[in-house]
C-alpha cells in the first residue's frame, strides 16, 4: 500500500450516487490514497484525458454512460495498464462476465465492506508496484538494446557498403542478426565478400560475428589475400567465443577484370554462379570446410575453390540457411532447389530482385524463423583485348637522375617466410609507417605484380599458360599451393627505396629471385595491349603504371621505379 515516502496514488470513483462517492472518498483517504470524483462514464473518460488516475473504481449502473461502456473507451483510448474495479449491487453472473469481459480486473458488491475494499486494493497496489517495476525493466531493456544495435551497426558497417556490383537482403529473425554480411575493395580493386552465420539468432548470436568484422575490413584495406584474411577470422572466432559457437562462413575474392572467383565456403549453401540472366548455375561453391572456430590453426583448412569466367558476363548468389529453410507446403522446408525453381518462375526482373520477392511472398508478412541474408554480385564480362592502364612504355631515361635518397629498406625472404609471410601488405605497412600515409592503390598492384611474378616463375617455376586450359584456373592455383607447401630452398630479395627530386619524387622498387629468368626481351618487343590470352598481360601492366620498367641479367632482377606525390 501507500507506505514510506512513496507518492500517494490517485484513485477515480465513478457513482452517480452523492453519499456512495462520499462514503468511497472517505475510506480510500482514510487508506491514504487520492480520491479523484466523476458522476458518469463520460465525466470518467474526461476526467482520464485529463490526467489519468492510478487506479479506478467504477459504478455499473449509471445515466449517461454505464460503466461497463465507460470501462470499454477507456481500455480503447489507453493503452497503459490501468486497474479497475467494478462497484455493483447486482451479483449476476451475466453482468460479472460482461464488466470482466469489457476490461475489468475485478467485481466488488455493494454495500461495500472497508476491511474487503481494502484488502482489493492492497491487491491492486501489489499488482501496480509489479507492472511499474516491468515497465521500468522493459524501458532500460529497450534502451539497452538500442544501444547494443547501434553498437553492432558500428563494428558491423552495413551502412557503409556502397558497391555498384552488390545488393543485399538482411532479415533478421528478432531485434538483431546472427547473420553478417561485409563487403570490401582492396588497394587493386579486388572486391571481398564475407557471408557469416553464427549459430542461434538474437542478440547472442548478433554478438558473436562482431569478432570477425573489423579484421575482414581491415586485413582487405591492406591488400591482404582471402586466406591471409581466413586464418585470422578463425583465430578470433576461436579466441573471443566460448565453446561450442562457431561461425559458419562463405567467403569470395573476384578480381577487377570479373574473370577468376575464389571461394572459401565453410558450413553455408552453396555459393551459386548463375548466368547473365540469373536462371541457370553455371557452377556450384559447395561447403568443403567446416564453420570458423572449430579447428585449431594447425588444423583449419584455408584450401580454395575456382572459377574462371572466361569472358563471360555472369551474377554471383549467396544466402544463409534462413533464406532455404523456409517452411512451405506441408511443413516441407524450401531448399536451395525449392528457391531456384521459384526464381526461376517470377518473371522478367533481375536476379536479386527475383530472390528477395521470392522470400518475402514466402514469408507472407510474418517474421522468418532464421536470420535471412541474401547476396547478389554482378559480375560483367571482361574485356581482355583492351589494356588495363594506358601503355607508355618508357627509352633507356634513367628516372633516378637528378634525385637524391631519402630512405629505403631491403628484405631477403627465403623459403620458410614464402611459405608463411603475405608479402606485399607487409611491405605496404612498412612504407605506410614512413610515409605516414594510406597505401598507394598503384604502388600496391605493382609491388603485387612484381612478387608474385618472382614468387610463381622465378621460385616455384610455374607455367601461366596453364591458365588457358579448360579448367586451368583451378588447376594452376592448386599447383601453385601444393608447390609453395613443399618449398624447401630459394628466395626472393626485395628493396625499396624513396628518392626526392626538386618538383617530384619516385619510389625505386627492385626484386630478384632465385629462379633462372626468361627472355624479357623478347617479351618486351611484343604488341603487350594485343595479349587476349589469361596469362602473360602483367608485364604491360607495369609498363602502364611505372616510369620505368628494367630487366637485367637472365631476367630474375627488375627495377620499377613509380612516380609519388612529393612530401
Amino acid at each position: 500500500m501507500n507506505a514510506g515516502n512513496k507518492e500517494p496514488l490517485n484513485v477515480l470513483v465513478v457513482d452517480d450516487a452523492a453519499a456512495n462517492r462520499k462514503l468511497m472518498s472517505v475510506m480510500l483517504q482514510k487508506m491514504g490514497y487520492r480520491v479523484m470524483l466523476a458522476e458518469d462514464g463520460a465525466q470518467a473518460l474526461a476526467q482520464c484525458e485529463k490526467k489519468l488516475p492510478d487506479m479506478v473504481l467504477m459504478d455499473v449502473q449509471m445515466p449517461v454512460m454505464n460503466g461497463i461502456d465507460s470501462v470499454r473507451e477507456i481500455r480503447r483510448r489507453h493503452q497503459a495498464w490501468l486497474p479497475i474495479l467494478f462497484l455493483s449491487a447486482q451479483t449476476a453472473t451475466q453482468e460479472v462476465v460482461e464488466g470482466l469481459r469489457a476490461g475489468g480486473d475485478d467485481y466488488l458488491f455493494k454495500p461495500v465492506q472497508y476491511e474487503v475494499l481494502k484488502a482489493k486494493m492492497h491487491n491492486f497496489d501489489v499488482r501496480l508496484e509489479q507492472n511499474n517495476r516491468l515497465l521500468d525493466y522493459k524501458e532500460r531493456s529497450e534502451e539497452e538494446a538500442a544501444t547494443a544495435r547501434t553498437f553492432i551497426e558500428q563494428f558491423t558497417a552495413l551502412g557503409k557498403i556502397n558497391d555498384p556490383c552488390v545488393r543485399f537482403l538482411l532479415k533478421p529473425a528478432e531485434h538483431f542478426s546472427g547473420d553478417l554480411i561485409a563487403f570490401a575493395r582492396a588497394p587493386d580493386g579486388c572486391l571481398h565478400a564475407l557471408l557469416a552465420d553464427s549459430a542461434g539468432h538474437g542478440l547472442t548470436a548478433a554478438l558473436a560475428v562482431i569478432p570477425i568484422t573489423h579484421p575482414f575490413y581491415q586485413m582487405t584495406a591492406k591488400g591482404f589475400d582471402i586466406v591471409s584474411i581466413l586464418n585470422e577470422l578463425n583465430a578470433r572466432v576461436r579466441d573471443y567465443l566460448p565453446l561450442p559457437r562457431f561461425v559458419a562462413v562463405a567467403m569470395l575474392s573476384i578480381n577487377p577484370g570479373a574473370e577468376v572467383i575464389q571461394v572459401w565456403n565453410g558450413g553455408l549453401p552453396p555459393v551459386l554462379v548463375m548466368d547473365e540472366d540469373g536462371r541457370n548455375v553455371l557452377h556450384s561453391f559447395n561447403s568443403r570446410q567446416l564453420p570458423l572456430g572449430v579447428l585449431s590453426k594447425a588444423e583449419f583448412d584455408t584450401s580454395l575453390e575456382y572459377y574462371n569466367l572466361a569472358g563471360q558476363h555472369a551474377q554471383v548468389l549467396m544466402c544463409t540457411d534462413g533464406a532455404t529453410e523456409i517452411r512451405i507446403e506441408d511443413n516441407q522446408m524450401l531448399g536451395q532447389n525449392g528457391l531456384l525453381l521459384r526464381v526461376g518462375d517470377a518473371g522478367q526482373a533481375g536476379l536479386f530482385d527475383r530472390v528477395s520477392q521470392t522470400i518475402e511472398s514466402l514469408l507472407s508478412g510474418a517474421q522468418p524463423s532464421d536470420d535471412i541474408a541474401l547476396i547478389v554480385i554482378d559480375c560483367p564480362a571482361a574485356d581482355v583485348s583492351a589494356p588495363q592502364v594506358p601503355f607508355k612504355q618508357e627509352s633507356g631515361r634513367t628516372v633516378a637522375e637528378s634525385m637524391t635518397s631519402t630512405w629505403d629498406f631491403s628484405l631477403l625472404l627465403k623459403a620458410e617466410q614464402l611459405k608463411q609471410l603475405d608479402v606485399v601488405p607487409f611491405l605496404l605497412g612498412i612504407v605506410r609507417q614512413i610515409e605516414g600515409e594510406q597505401p598507394d592503390s598503384k604502388l600496391f598492384l605493382v609491388l603485387s605484380e612484381l612478387f608474385n611474378n618472382a614468387l610463381d616463375h622465378g621460385v616455384l617455376k610455374l607455367d601461366s599458360r596453364i591458365k588457358n586450359l579448360p579448367d586451368g584456373m583451378e588447376l594452376y592455383f592448386t599447383q601453385r599451393a601444393k608447390q609453395l607447401a613443399e618449398l624447401e630452398a630459394g628466395e626472393i630479395a626485395l628493396g625499396v627505396e624513396r628518392l626526392k627530386g626538386e618538383s617530384s619524387g619516385s619510389l625505386k622498387i627492385s626484386v630478384r629471385d632465385s629462379g633462372n629468368g626468361f627472355d624479357f626481351a623478347s617479351v618486351l618487343s611484343c604488341d603487350l595491349a594485343s595479349n587476349q590470352q589469361h596469362h602473360g598481360r602483367g608485364i604491360g601492366l607495369l609498363l602502364g603504371i611505372c616510369d620505368s620498367l628494367q630487366y637485367s641479367g637472365n631476367g630474375s632482377e627488375v627495377v620499377a621505379y613509380l612516380n609519388v606525390a612529393r612530401t
